[in-house]
């Protein structure tokens, strides 16, 4: 039977069955759409609602970076928080003395451990050589010997010389800072 039908017949067959279809599953699930098509009026498409679509559409200043604390809401750093009545209390000293602290850190420790450096893989020194030479050193920053930070420098000292292959002794940091 299947060779009374030629192959054209068969395509147009399945082409017309294939409209067939369409034409029954626009009509079932885009009624409105088709019948809104041919009357030439545009359809109303109301778009998907999601879960999360609540969270994040808060205005357009979301686009723009993190929306502004509310009246009377300041965010403070420690150094401006006290205790102490508002007219003892100077928040430009503190944040000053902060500075100064930082400043520090920054350049005097760091400064201190370069010229210091050098030292470690002398070979003629021997303990009391370095000792001085690491103290000699230490005097010329005064802002770094009034603060917290040379017995950290000290440590660091001490670890550096413990550990270097071209010194074959040992320091501690209390011998440092004695010899000060």
């Amino acid at each position: 039977m299947l060779q009374l039908f030629t192959w054209q017949q068969f395509l147009i067959a399945a082409w017309v069955f294939s409209l067939i279809w369409l034409v029954v599953i626009l009509l079932l699930f885009y009624r409105k759409e088709v019948f809104a098509f041919l009357s030439g009026s545009k359809p109303k498409v109301d778009p998907l609602k999601h879960a999360w679509q609540d969270d994040f559409e808060e205005g357009p200043d979301d686009l723009m970076g993190k929306v502004a604390e509310p009246d009377g809401v300041s965010v403070v750093n420690q150094n401006h928080f006290s205790f102490l009545p508002p007219e003892t209390f100077d928040a430009a000293q503190v944040a000053d003395d902060a500075g100064q602290a930082a400043e520090v850190l920054q350049t005097d420790l760091f400064d201190l451990m370069e010229d210091v450096k050098q030292l470690f893989d002398s070979k003629e020194l021997d303990k009391t050589d370095l000792i001085e030479a690491v103290n000699a050193e230490v005097r010329r920053y005064p802002r770094l010997r009034k603060s917290n930070l040379l017995e950290t420098f000290y440590l660091m000292v001490a670890d550096q010389v413990n550990e270097s292959a071209t010194l074959d002794f040992e320091v501690t940091a209390t011998e440092l800072k004695g010899a000060l």
